[in-house]
C-alpha cells in the first residue's frame, strides 16, 4: 500500500534515522527541490541534515490521504533547534514546524515530493 511507503519515509528514515530504509522506499530519480543528489542518497542526506539541526526531531503525521499514485500528508515537526535549519541559526529552543507534502510514487517507491511549509511556523530571530 502506498500509504505504508510514506509512513516509513517519516517514521523509519526521518524519525528513527534508519537510513538503509531509504534504499527500499525511494526511487532512483527522487530529488528534493533544489537538490543535486538523486535517489535514496538524497533522502539520506536530508535526514542527516535535519537530525543534525534537530537531534530529537519527530514528525507527527496529522493527515495521510492517498489516491492513485499520490499521497498527501499534513504533519508537524517537533524538536529542539540545535543547529542550522534552512538558514535559521540554532536557538536551543523547542521548534514546531507545520507543512503539507504531496508525494508521487512510481513502482512502489517515492519518485517526487512537493512540500508546502507553513512559513508562520518557522523559527524567529531571538
Amino acid at each position: 500500500m502506498i500509504k505504508d511507503v510514506v509512513k516509513r519515509f517519516y517514521d523509519e528514515v526521518l524519525n528513527v534515522g534508519d537510513l538503509d530504509v531509504a534504499d527500499e522506499i525511494v526511487g532512483p530519480e527522487f530529488a528534493p527541490r533544489g537538490g543535486s543528489v538523486r535517489g535514496p542518497e538524497a533522502l539520506k542526506q536530508t535526514a542527516r541534515y535535519l537530525r543534525n539541526a534537530i537531534p530529537d526531531l519527530r514528525f507527527d503525521i496529522e493527515d495521510l490521504i492517498a489516491e492513485g499514485d499520490r499521497v498527501a500528508t499534513r504533519w508537524t515537526l517537533r524538536g529542539t533547534h540545535e543547529g542550522d535549519f534552512f538558514g535559521f541559526p540554532a536557538t536551543g529552543r523547542p521548534l514546531e514546524v507545520r507543512a503539507c507534502v504531496v508525494f508521487r510514487l512510481e513502482d512502489g517507491k517515492v519518485a517526487e515530493i512537493w512540500p508546502v511549509i507553513d512559513s508562520s511556523s518557522l523559527p524567529r530571530a531571538a
